[in-house]
């Protein structure tokens, strides 16, 4: 038996595109949703964010040139919101393994930009593009704002 309190869910979540294992809960708003693709060598990395009123759901998939008939590897994350305590931006003019970085293929390398949440669950690296970093810069820690200092 359920130890979960009944609630009476005022909100039904919408079958949004959400690339996480872990799917909106009964009374969770769907804010936005972000997607980064990086590759090099064959080897594509795709980063999608998904910011709700009470988590932000974020996975990672690799599919490389050797696998690409299967299912994408992936790392999902659901961090709420009331333990993120720090945001941090992290800009690199390179970031390449390669000690010879003007022939670096790309397999080595890492998205040189990104956005870092800590908090008690420890860090992730959120990455978007940078025409979602503006947006998403202003948006994550409203919606934190909003989740901490308005109670549900």
């Amino acid at each position: 038996m359920s130890k979960v309190g009944s609630t009476i869910i005022t909100n039904q979540p919408h079958n949004y595109e959400i690339h996480n294992s872990f799917i909106l809960m009964g009374n969770e708003i769907f804010l936005q949703r972000y997607k980064f693709e990086d590759g090099g060598c064959g080897c594509t990395t795709i980063y999608h964010t998904t910011l709700t009123d009470t988590r932000l759901l974020i996975r990672s998939e690799t599919t490389c040139c050797f696998n690409c008939s299967y299912e994408p590897d992936h790392l999902d994350a659901s961090l709420f919101l009331r333990d993120i305590a720090e945001i941090r931006e992290l800009t690199a003019t390179r970031h390449c393994c390669s000690s010879l970085c003007d022939y670096c293929c790309g397999c080595c390398c890492r998205p040189s930009s990104f956005i870092e949440v800590r908090g008690s669950f420890g860090s992730e690296k959120l990455y978007v593009s940078k025409a979602d970093k503006a947006n998403i810069q202003v948006e994550v820690p409203a919606a934190i704002a909003n989740h901490k200092l308005i109670r549900h």
